[in-house]
């Protein structure tokens, strides 16, 4: 038992390490594609600069429904592959992947109607398996849905509004700008164009020489191979004839409209032309030309970018290679097996102390998601729900740490583990919509008030559920074990107290500052929206809570089952009344968010219900005298 106390620093070396290693970026092999660098190219897409490898995963997390992986068939066998070979493989094929399952169909009427077996677990399709005649069925029935609103269309109806949908993003996924690629001074768009753009422009000025140069050529091929003619002539019908020498002539002619699209492109476009040259290299396996191409684009090209554009997309690249949030995920459920643990085992093994390092390491990792969240978009932690979600169990793990160094229960590690890792696996659930960067409208954008009453009211929001598991907690803890007995009952009870006070301080200054923030954008302090009646509605709680304890209203068990509620509450301001659909605030309804926050309310009930059962069955109190039961 000696070197027990060489445990700690073993658990957090071990998993120190193991971050380290998986913070160095992929090292280039000579016999690979530098995919890792392909992805860190800077683009400008969706309002914003961004690496391709964050186009690439934020695109397959909407069309997979929240996966950044896809499947392909490659000679009978799966395969699974990163996001960044997806955009490769539906970009840089001459004739388009279409072999890559990521359309994600969950409606079993539109599987029927597509013919789609069914996929049990997965439910991802590729286009080639929906089939060329659906997809133009597809597209036949794009304009009669889309002349229907939301509301009038039908579940079926609606899921194939979103296949179309799904279909399209993968289709036009390669509709990126190049930041500092200059159109032709001749072209009348002075603007950052995409490749799309580039082709359209320069096709359409190649099109009637494709088709001079195209004639030319099959004239001389004529006059040169008449033989071959004459058999063609012979061994066909008249009709089939007529068809394959038309098929000749429009051949010669595509050949001369690619040559001229690609001098075109190289003369006006270089940097276009070179990122199009990349892609060929990819498509025809060609490692060593996709390599010595790549850095000859890095070189000529992302070289003489913006210095701060290309530092932001080599550090998103790098976040979404190293995957923070997802290490604090597995850190986080650690961290509660230790604490956990630390209740069970003697005092002599230090589990209690093991699991308090390890989140103060997971406090510095993500820390640094935050920091590198903050310095690519430039803006101060909570600027959407997702950002709330990781600012939340960012928060709440802070607030945990200090009340474990000052009560030393390991309470405090296992409650902002537990916050930590539900707010995860929130972040996680709301990243499946696409991009958790996005650009936001110039009123929410530029707005000092906005900035610190949105990040005061969230640090409401965290210490008002670090109350609510406290308090949750301590009714568990008294049910169902002895725990609370002598100090330890009074020691969850304090934290319980001073975590409300102090999220009653938060509330009410993050929401004065909201309407401070109103009154400046909306000429308004206060409106009675939703989201403000949720936010107003926290600080009343809090403050029920207080002075229910203060009047002797409530004890301990009382006091925990009134903070309980502020769960509810709180999820309600922060979730519910976005799904309302009115108001300055409404996101929009999502099912999934809705059904989430219907079970917690549900599961925090329950735990108030247990909250109410008499002292006399508690396992703490249940054989103690009337007056010492809290």
């Amino acid at each position: 038992m000696k070197y027990m106390k060489f445990l700690p620093w073993v658990i957090v070396a071990v998993m120190g390490l193991y971050i380290a290693m998986k913070a160095v970026p992929p090292g280039t092999k000579t016999k690979e594609m530098d995919l890792y660098a392909f992805g860190a190219i800077p683009v400008q897409h969706s309002g914003r600069i961004q690496p391709l490898d964050s186009l690439s995963r934020n695109t397959l997390m909407i069309l997979t429904g929240g996966r950044q992986e896809y499947v392909v068939k490659i000679d009978g066998r799966e395969e699974t592959r990163p996001a960044i070979r997806w955009l490769l493989d539906v970009t840089a094929s001459n004739s388009r992947d279409d072999s890559c399952e990521v359309f994600r169909i969950d409606d079993p009427d539109v599987r029927t109607w597509l013919n789609l077996r069914n996929k049990p677990g997965s439910y991802r399709y590729s286009k080639a398996e929906i089939g060329g005649k659906k997809l133009q069925e597809l597209d036949a029935k794009r304009a009669v849905l889309g002349a229907k609103k939301a509301e009038e269309r039908n579940q079926f109806e609606e899921s194939l509004v979103t296949l179309i949908h799904q279909i399209d993003m993968q289709d036009q996924v390669g509709n990126f700008v190049v930041p500092g690629l200059v159109p032709n001074p001749d072209s009348p768009t002075g603007k950052w164009m995409t490749l799309f753009e580039i082709n359209r422009q320069i096709g359409a000025a190649s099109v009637e020489q494709a088709k001079a140069e195209g004639e030319i050529e099959f004239q001389r091929d004529i006059k040169e191979n008449p033989a071959k003619y004459d058999e063609a002539r012979k061994n066909r019908t008249p009709d089939s004839f007529r068809a394959w020498y038309e098929n000749e002539r429009k051949d010669l002619m595509m050949e001369a409209f690619r040559r001229l699209t690609e001098t075109g492109r190289s003369e006006h476009f270089p940097q276009a032309a070179l990122l199009l040259e990349i892609l060929k290299a990819y498509d025809a396996d060609n490692v060593e030309k996709f390599n010595q191409d790549l850095a000859k684009y890095y070189a000529d090209y992302v070289s003489k970018m913006d210095p701060s554009d290309v530092s932001k997309a080599r550090s998103e690249a790098w976040m979404n290679h190293f995957e923070p949030f997802f290490l604090c995920k597995v850190l986080y459920i650690m961290v509660m097996v230790l604490a956990c643990l630390s209740w069970l085992v003697p005092p002599e093994v230090p589990l209690g102390r093991s699991a308090f390092y390890l989140t103060c390491l997971t406090l510095g990792v993500h820390t640094l998601a935050l920091i590198l969240r903050m310095f690519i978009g430039s803006r101060p932690p909570v600027t959407n729900l997702y950002s709330s979600a990781v600012f939340i169990g960012w928060g709440c793990l802070v607030l945990c740490l200090i009340m474990e160094v000052i009560y030393k229960n390991s309470l405090g590690t296992f409650v902002g583990s537990l916050l930590g890792f539900a707010t995860m696996q929130i972040a996680q659930l709301l990243s499946q919509g696409g991009d958790t960067m996005e650009m936001l409208v110039a009123v929410l954008d530029t707005n000092f008030w906005l900035a610190t009453h949105v990040t005061i009211v969230t640090l409401g929001y965290t210490a008002t559920f670090v109350g609510g598991f406290l308090g949750a907690a301590y009714i568990f803890a008294g049910m169902f074990t002895n725990a609370l007995r002598k100090d330890s009952g009074r020691a969850v009870y304090q934290m319980t107290y001073g975590t409300i006070c102090f999220a009653t301080l938060l509330s009410f200054v993050g929401t004065v500052l909201g309407g401070i923030w109103a009154d400046q954008s909306w000429g308004r302090f206060w409106g009675w929206d939703p989201k403000e009646n949720g936010a107003v509605l926290i600080v009343i709680w809090n403050a029920l809570a207080l002075h229910a304890r203060w009047a002797g209203l409530v004890k301990a068990r009382g006091f925990a089952v009134l903070t309980v509620f502020g769960n509810i509450v709180t999820a309600w301001s922060w979730f519910g009344t976005n799904q309302l659909g009115i108001g300055l605030h409404a996101y929009g309804f999502n099912k999934t968010l809705a059904d989430s926050c219907a079970i917690f309310w549900i599961a925090n009930s329950l735990v108030m219900i247990l909250g109410m059962i008499p002292l006399g069955f508690w396992a703490s109190f249940g054989n103690e005298p009337a007056k010492t039961k809290n």
